[in-house]
């Protein structure tokens, strides 16, 4: 498991994101204080408060992480 902190800056941006990971088989969640939503899930996505930061927990399947990290790259909060 490792976590990331992503941000989106318009509701394009969150769509592109869940385009970019829906084809993995690895598991991904948002969690913004005590809210834990499905990052694969566009309407989970949509549900967030978009203007800050989230963390993105990453459960890795079939050694995908170097294709994960690669993907989720442009949405890394600096």
């Amino acid at each position: 498991m490792k976590t990331f902190t992503v941000k989106f800056d318009t509701v394009d941006n969150a769509a592109s994101f869940v385009k970019s990971i829906e084809d993995f088989d690895s598991h991904f969640d948002l969690i913004y204080g005590k809210y834990v939503v499905d990052a694969q899930s566009i309407l989970g996505v949509m549900t967030m408060n978009l203007r800050k930061a989230v963390d993105l927990r990453v459960m890795e399947r079939n050694g995908e992480m170097e294709q994960i990290i690669e993907a989720i790259t442009p949405y890394i909060a600096a």
